[in-house]
């Protein structure tokens, strides 16, 4: 690991070029990858493995992101650092908190909003209504917060967890008992109940250290067991909703000191807004924005962190949809071979297959967001299918030792 910084500090060609660290390697920092390139930027990931998502496109330095002193020494290297996920260890946003180098969002920022027991804390310090929820971490509290709020709830880890990950469906008195039996780890997890949801929304925002901020438009996202497989914009929602997750987003953004992006994921049942969930950096909700705006949410998070002016958010096509590309087969795949409809686009993120896991993304755009978001899901679904396992290649270990 020394060595592998010693070399990204060496002087060479490209000294004069802004570095921007990356911690994580996923297809978040894939696509920053080519908004760094628009900008004239290196962009350097820091990552567990050779074969992560982001390693094809950018440079890579092979580390644990889980040790202090190893993401010290990788943002030493750079001129600014921000982040893939969210799932950074507090230690080492401590040791983060100390770096000279330039942090974004913020070492605080991160630990507020990555906390979903504090994101509750300052949406309705702003005055974003949140679901009536307990805070539980052993099975008798569980056990009171169930009796308080009823049957069905869902059960959140309020640290970490995304894509279904983290959360539990409780709806009968078993799911209860066998939650509590193996699903309590003494770390705390949000109890709310489930509801019958009008839609899901969800919107973003790009902010700069001064303030500065753009924000792009509301769309409505079709989860499943909580994955996302489709995201349609703009959402159809009257003015007053869109106000109301507007003000409340930028409120947050304030609160928060936040730099770069941040998306918010809300309810809409009944009329009336709630939070769901933040996320402090570039969201799949979000990913339309490369293909149906005039600036994509990773060139404008790059922007902000850099103190470059925003770009413009707005949409330059009626409608888009976004679906997921989900995986179907355990391993390697081979890349598929989908005709593809007019004002479509693909983006694959260099992922091995497994079931549920996000390969890949379609974008669709056009003038009706029903049949945008038609052709996209036809399109990431034979898209899935088309991917067919194949023999798995060598790893990087044994091309280097064959």
């Amino acid at each position: 690991m020394r060595t592998v910084l010693r070399q990204l500090k060496q002087p060479n060609s490209s000294s004069a070029v802004t570095a921007i660290g990356v911690i994580g390697g996923g297809q978040l920092a894939r696509m920053m990858a080519h908004a760094a390139t628009t900008l004239g930027c290196r962009l350097i990931v820091l990552a567990e493995r050779f074969d992560t998502s982001a390693a094809g496109v950018c440079e890579l330095v092979v580390g644990d992101w889980r040790d202090p002193d190893t993401v010290v020494g990788f943002a030493a290297a750079c001129d600014v650092v921000t982040f893939d996920h969210e799932l950074v260890p507090p230690p080492v946003l401590d040791a983060l908190e100390a770096c000279p180098t330039r942090i974004f969002p913020s070492p605080a920022a991160m630990r507020r909003a990555a906390d979903k027991q504090l994101q509750r804390t300052v949406a309705s310090s702003v005055g974003l209504p949140v679901l009536a929820h307990r805070v539980v971490s052993d099975p008798a509290e569980l056990e009171h917060a169930v009796s308080e709020l009823g049957l069905p709830v869902v059960a959140k880890r309020a640290g970490g967890g995304y894509d279904g990950r983290g959360l539990t469906w409780l709806r009968t008195h078993r799911d209860v008992a066998a939650f509590q039996a193996g699903g309590m780890t003494g770390e705390p997890v949000i109890i709310e109940p489930e509801l019958d949801l009008t839609a899901e929304l969800a919107t973003t925002i790009a902010r700069r250290r001064n303030g500065e901020h753009v924000l792009y438009p509301v769309v409505r996202t079709h989860q499943v067991d909580g994955i996302c497989h489709t995201v349609t914009a703009p959402a159809t929602v009257t003015r007053p909703i869109a106000d109301t997750l507007y003000d409340a987003l930028v409120a947050i953004a304030e609160a928060l000191d936040h730099v770069g992006v941040l998306t918010i994921e809300a309810f809409l049942v009944d009329g009336q807004v709630y939070l769901n969930e933040l996320a402090p950096r570039p969201h799949n909700s979000a990913h339309y924005t490369i293909d149906a705006c005039t600036t994509s949410q990773f060139e404008n998070h790059l922007r902000a962190i850099l103190d470059l002016p925003l770009g413009d958010p707005t949409m330059f096509v009626p409608a888009a949809a976004m679906a997921n590309v989900l995986g179907v087969h355990d391993g390697p795949t081979d890349l598929p071979s989908v005709d593809l409809p007019a004002r479509t686009s693909v983006h694959l993120y260099g992922k091995h297959s497994r079931p549920g896991r996000k390969l890949g993304h379609v974008t669709v755009t056009g003038r009706d967001p029903a049949a945008v978001e038609r052709t996209a899901r036809s399109v990431a679904e034979r898209l899935a299918h088309t991917w067919r396992a194949c023999p798995p290649a060598l790893t990087w270990r044994e091309q280097v030792t064959a």
